[in-house]
Protein backbone atom coordinates (compact mmCIF):
# COMPACT_ATOMS: atom_id res chain seq x y z
CA UNK A 1 0.00 0.00 0.00
CA UNK A 2 0.99 3.61 0.53
CA UNK A 3 4.29 4.21 2.30
CA UNK A 4 4.12 7.95 2.86
CA UNK A 5 7.43 9.73 3.20
CA UNK A 6 9.45 6.80 1.82
CA UNK A 7 8.85 8.47 -1.55
CA UNK A 8 7.11 8.07 -4.91
CA UNK A 9 9.06 4.98 -6.01
CA UNK A 10 8.24 2.91 -2.93
CA UNK A 11 4.42 2.72 -2.94
CA UNK A 12 3.15 -0.87 -3.16
CA UNK A 13 0.07 -0.31 -5.29
CA UNK A 14 0.47 -2.82 -8.13
CA UNK A 15 1.06 -6.00 -6.09
CA UNK A 16 -2.46 -7.39 -5.80
CA UNK A 17 -2.91 -7.19 -9.57
CA UNK A 18 0.16 -9.17 -10.54
CA UNK A 19 0.11 -11.61 -7.62
CA UNK A 20 -3.45 -12.70 -8.44
CA UNK A 21 -2.21 -13.99 -11.80
CA UNK A 22 -0.12 -16.76 -10.18
CA UNK A 23 -2.11 -20.02 -10.15
CA UNK A 24 -2.76 -21.42 -6.68
CA UNK A 25 -1.28 -18.46 -4.80
CA UNK A 26 -3.23 -17.37 -1.73
CA UNK A 27 -3.08 -13.65 -0.88
CA UNK A 28 -3.81 -12.72 2.73
CA UNK A 29 -4.45 -9.18 3.99
CA UNK A 30 -4.05 -8.69 7.75
CA UNK A 31 -5.78 -5.77 9.39
CA UNK A 32 -3.52 -5.67 12.45
CA UNK A 33 -0.10 -6.77 13.69
CA UNK A 34 -1.74 -9.60 15.66
CA UNK A 35 -3.48 -10.87 12.55
CA UNK A 36 -0.24 -10.61 10.58
CA UNK A 37 1.52 -12.80 13.15
CA UNK A 38 -1.23 -15.42 13.06
CA UNK A 39 -1.36 -15.47 9.26
CA UNK A 40 2.40 -15.83 9.03
CA UNK A 41 2.37 -18.73 11.50
CA UNK A 42 -0.38 -20.42 9.48
CA UNK A 43 1.46 -19.88 6.19
CA UNK A 44 4.70 -21.37 7.52
CA UNK A 45 3.38 -24.17 9.72
CA UNK A 46 0.10 -25.30 8.18
CA UNK A 47 -0.32 -24.23 4.56
CA UNK A 48 1.09 -26.51 1.87
CA UNK A 49 1.45 -24.12 -1.05
CA UNK A 50 2.44 -20.56 -1.97
CA UNK A 51 1.16 -17.68 0.17
CA UNK A 52 1.64 -13.91 -0.07
CA UNK A 53 0.81 -11.68 2.90
CA UNK A 54 0.11 -8.04 2.15
CA UNK A 55 1.20 -6.11 5.22
CA UNK A 56 1.35 -2.32 5.49
CA UNK A 57 4.05 0.03 6.67
CA UNK A 58 3.41 1.67 10.03
CA UNK A 59 1.72 -0.96 12.18
CA UNK A 60 -1.82 -0.96 13.59
CA UNK A 61 -4.34 1.70 12.58
CA UNK A 62 -7.21 1.58 15.05
CA UNK A 63 -8.04 -2.12 14.77
CA UNK A 64 -5.80 -4.31 16.94
CA UNK A 65 -7.81 -7.54 17.11
CA UNK A 66 -7.85 -10.59 14.87
CA UNK A 67 -10.51 -12.53 13.01
CA UNK A 68 -8.09 -15.02 11.48
CA UNK A 69 -9.36 -18.57 11.76
CA UNK A 70 -12.81 -17.48 12.95
CA UNK A 71 -14.57 -17.14 9.58
CA UNK A 72 -14.34 -17.93 5.88
CA UNK A 73 -12.32 -14.93 4.80
CA UNK A 74 -14.79 -12.12 5.62
CA UNK A 75 -15.11 -10.20 8.88
CA UNK A 76 -18.18 -8.08 9.67
CA UNK A 77 -17.17 -4.94 11.56
CA UNK A 78 -20.48 -3.07 11.36
CA UNK A 79 -23.99 -3.75 10.06
CA UNK A 80 -26.46 -1.37 8.44
CA UNK A 81 -29.18 -1.39 5.79
CA UNK A 82 -28.25 1.54 3.54
CA UNK A 83 -24.88 0.67 1.98
CA UNK A 84 -22.14 -1.97 2.14
CA UNK A 85 -18.51 -0.86 2.31
CA UNK A 86 -15.94 -3.55 1.50
CA UNK A 87 -12.26 -3.05 2.33
CA UNK A 88 -9.21 -5.09 3.25
CA UNK A 89 -6.05 -4.62 5.29
CA UNK A 90 -5.64 -1.51 7.40
CA UNK A 91 -7.86 0.45 5.01
CA UNK A 92 -10.54 -0.85 7.36
CA UNK A 93 -10.04 2.30 9.44
CA UNK A 94 -11.01 4.54 6.51
CA UNK A 95 -14.08 2.38 5.89
CA UNK A 96 -15.08 2.67 9.54
CA UNK A 97 -14.53 6.44 9.43
CA UNK A 98 -16.84 6.61 6.42
CA UNK A 99 -19.47 4.52 8.21
CA UNK A 100 -19.33 6.78 11.26
CA UNK A 101 -19.78 9.90 9.15
CA UNK A 102 -22.70 8.27 7.35
CA UNK A 103 -24.29 7.43 10.71
CA UNK A 104 -24.08 11.09 11.69
CA UNK A 105 -26.11 11.82 8.54
CA UNK A 106 -28.76 9.16 9.16
CA UNK A 107 -27.31 6.40 6.95
CA UNK A 108 -26.37 2.99 8.33
CA UNK A 109 -23.49 1.12 6.69
CA UNK A 110 -22.39 -2.48 6.73
CA UNK A 111 -18.59 -2.69 6.80
CA UNK A 112 -17.00 -5.92 5.57
CA UNK A 113 -13.28 -6.64 5.69
CA UNK A 114 -11.75 -9.31 3.47
CA UNK A 115 -8.96 -11.35 5.04
CA UNK A 116 -8.10 -12.91 1.71
CA UNK A 117 -8.23 -11.39 -1.78
CA UNK A 118 -7.20 -14.58 -3.57
CA UNK A 119 -9.27 -16.62 -3.64
CA UNK A 120 -12.06 -14.07 -3.38
CA UNK A 121 -14.67 -15.11 -0.77
CA UNK A 122 -17.65 -14.07 -2.90
CA UNK A 123 -20.06 -16.78 -1.63
CA UNK A 124 -19.36 -15.62 1.93
CA UNK A 125 -19.86 -11.94 1.03
CA UNK A 126 -23.26 -12.28 -0.65
CA UNK A 127 -25.41 -13.04 2.44
CA UNK A 128 -23.76 -10.20 4.34
CA UNK A 129 -24.66 -7.39 1.92
CA UNK A 130 -26.91 -4.62 3.17
CA UNK A 131 -30.60 -4.49 2.30
CA UNK A 132 -29.92 -1.61 -0.10
CA UNK A 133 -27.68 -3.14 -2.76
CA UNK A 134 -25.40 -0.11 -2.94
CA UNK A 135 -21.88 -1.52 -2.57
CA UNK A 136 -18.63 0.44 -2.30
CA UNK A 137 -15.26 -1.30 -2.66
CA UNK A 138 -12.25 0.49 -1.16
CA UNK A 139 -8.73 -0.53 -2.22
CA UNK A 140 -5.27 0.86 -1.53
CA UNK A 141 -4.14 -0.13 -5.01
CA UNK A 142 -3.67 1.50 -8.39
CA UNK A 143 -6.64 1.41 -10.73
CA UNK A 144 -7.17 -1.98 -12.41
CA UNK A 145 -4.58 -3.52 -10.07
CA UNK A 146 -6.87 -4.77 -7.34
CA UNK A 147 -9.92 -6.99 -6.88
CA UNK A 148 -12.57 -4.43 -7.76
CA UNK A 149 -13.51 -5.72 -11.20
CA UNK A 150 -13.56 -9.38 -10.19
CA UNK A 151 -15.50 -8.67 -7.01
CA UNK A 152 -18.03 -6.46 -8.80
CA UNK A 153 -18.49 -9.15 -11.45
CA UNK A 154 -19.10 -11.83 -8.84
CA UNK A 155 -21.64 -9.64 -7.04
CA UNK A 156 -23.46 -8.70 -10.26
CA UNK A 157 -23.76 -12.33 -11.32
CA UNK A 158 -25.63 -13.11 -8.11
CA UNK A 159 -27.28 -9.72 -7.41
CA UNK A 160 -27.90 -8.06 -10.79
CA UNK A 161 -29.79 -5.18 -9.18
CA UNK A 162 -26.68 -4.08 -7.26
CA UNK A 163 -24.90 -0.77 -7.74
CA UNK A 164 -21.17 -1.39 -7.22
CA UNK A 165 -18.63 1.43 -7.04
CA UNK A 166 -14.87 1.39 -6.53
CA UNK A 167 -12.54 3.72 -4.71
CA UNK A 168 -8.85 3.23 -5.39
CA UNK A 169 -5.76 5.32 -6.16
CA UNK A 170 -6.49 5.67 -9.86
CA UNK A 171 -4.49 4.73 -12.93
CA UNK A 172 -1.45 6.91 -12.22
CA UNK A 173 1.85 6.96 -10.38
CA UNK A 174 1.37 8.06 -6.78
CA UNK A 175 2.97 11.28 -5.62
CA UNK A 176 4.95 12.01 -2.44
CA UNK A 177 3.25 12.81 0.87
CA UNK A 178 2.18 11.37 4.19
CA UNK A 179 -0.28 8.48 4.08
CA UNK A 180 -3.01 10.73 5.49
CA UNK A 181 -2.34 13.40 2.86
CA UNK A 182 -2.37 10.82 0.08
CA UNK A 183 -5.65 9.30 1.24
CA UNK A 184 -7.22 12.76 1.09
CA UNK A 185 -5.54 13.69 -2.20
CA UNK A 186 -6.83 10.56 -3.95
CA UNK A 187 -10.24 10.65 -2.20
CA UNK A 188 -9.67 7.38 -0.38
CA UNK A 189 -10.19 8.85 3.09
CA UNK A 190 -13.36 8.19 5.07
CA UNK A 191 -14.81 11.66 4.55
CA UNK A 192 -14.47 11.56 0.76
CA UNK A 193 -16.10 8.13 0.55
CA UNK A 194 -18.95 9.09 2.89
CA UNK A 195 -19.66 12.33 1.05
CA UNK A 196 -19.83 10.46 -2.25
CA UNK A 197 -22.24 7.87 -0.85
CA UNK A 198 -24.46 10.60 0.59
CA UNK A 199 -24.49 12.45 -2.73
CA UNK A 200 -25.34 9.30 -4.73
CA UNK A 201 -28.14 8.25 -2.42
CA UNK A 202 -29.52 11.80 -2.25
CA UNK A 203 -29.73 11.90 -6.06
CA UNK A 204 -31.45 8.52 -6.13
CA UNK A 205 -34.14 9.80 -3.79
Amino acid sequence: GLVGEDGETHHGVFDVGFLRQAPGLKILCPGSCLELSQMLTWAVCEQNGPVAIRYPRGGDRGYTGSAWGENDGVCVHRTGKDVTIIAYGTLLQNAMDAAEMLAQNGKQATVLRLLTVEPLPIPQILPLLSENRHIVIMEETAGNCGIGESLACGIYENCPASRVERFDLGHRYITHGSVKQLYEHYHLDGRSVAEHILEVQSNEN
